[in-house]
C-alpha cells in the first residue's frame, strides 16, 4: 500500500542542552537523528512521499540538503506540534499517511511493515508498548486512583491514518484551539473510529534528554 510520512523535525530539543537542533546530533552510526529515521522511510518502495516539516529557524539547511530528493517534500512548521501536523497534512497526497518523530530514529522497517498490515483492515492504528509502571492519576498533588497496569500503555510514533480521517479531524481541533498531545487523541476527540493498538518495540524511544545522545 502507498502512504506518505509526515516526519516532524520543528522542534528545537532544548532539553538535549545542545546549541542546535537535536535532529542534526550525529549518532555513533555515523547519521544524524534525522537521517536515521529517514532513511528507513526512504527504504520502503511503498513510502511515496515524505512531508518533512522543519522550523523557519532551520529552513535554510534542510533546503540545501532535501530538496532535490523527488520524493521529499517541504513544508515550515508552526507554533505548536499539532499546527506543524495540520500544516503537513496539507502536503499529503497519498490516501494514508504514517505521523513520525524525526526525534525517534530508531523505528524499524519490521514495526512499519505491522502498521502497513494493519492499516488494510483498519482505519487508524499507532505503535504502543505496554507501560513497565504503575501509573497513578493524580490531582493537586496527592494521587487519586491507580489505573489497572494491563490497561496502560505507552503511545509512540508513528502513527497511522486513513489520510481524509486525520485531515478532517486535524482541521475541526484547528478551528476549535483544541491541544492534543498526539495525533490519535485528535481522532479520538472529533470522530468514533476505533483506534487499533500495534505493538511496539522500546527500543524506539524519542530523543528528549542528554542520556538519550548515543
Amino acid at each position: 500500500m502507498e502512504y506518505s510520512v509526515i516526519l516532524l523535525a520543528a522542534g528545537r530539543g532544548e532539553r538535549t542542552h545542545l546549541e542546535y537542533n537535536k535532529v542534526f546530533y550525529t549518532l555513533n552510526n555515523g547519521k544524524t537523528v534525522l537521517d536515521t529515521g529517514l532513511d528507513v522511510f526512504l527504504n520502503d518502495p511503498d513510502c511515496r512521499q515524505v512531508v518533512l516539516v522543519c522550523s523557519a529557524y532551520d529552513w535554510k539547511a534542510i533546503t540545501k540538503k532535501y530538496s532535490k530528493n523527488e520524493r521529499i517534500v517541504l513544508c515550515q512548521g508552526g507554533a505548536t506540534r499539532q499546527e506543524s501536523v495540520d500544516k503537513g497534512l496539507q502536503k499529503v497526497t497519498y490516501p494514508y499517511v504514517f505521523i513520525h518523530d524525526a526525534a525517534r530514529p530508531y523505528i524499524q522497517f519490521k514495526e512499519i511493515k505491522a502498521l502497513k498490515q494493519t492499516l488494510e483492515t483498519e482505519d487508524a492504528c499507532l505503535l504502543m508498548v505496554p507501560s513497565a509502571d504503575t501509573i497513578k492519576i493524580v490531582e493537586d498533588g496527592y494521587v487519586k486512583t491507580t489505573p489497572i497496569r494491563s490497561s496502560c500503555y505507552c503511545a509512540q510514533t508513528p502513527q497511522c491514518f486513513k489520510t481524509e480521517l486525520i485531515k478532517r479531524c486535524s482541521a475541526q481541533a484547528q478551528q476549535d484551539g483544541f491541544s492534543a498531545t498526539d495525533d490519535a487523541q485528535v481522532v479520538e476527540q472529533y470522530s468514533d473510529v476505533p483506534i487499533k493498538v500495534v505493538i511496539g518495540d522500546i527500543t524506539n524511544l524519542k530523543i528528549t534528554l542528554p542520556i538519550d545522545l548515543v
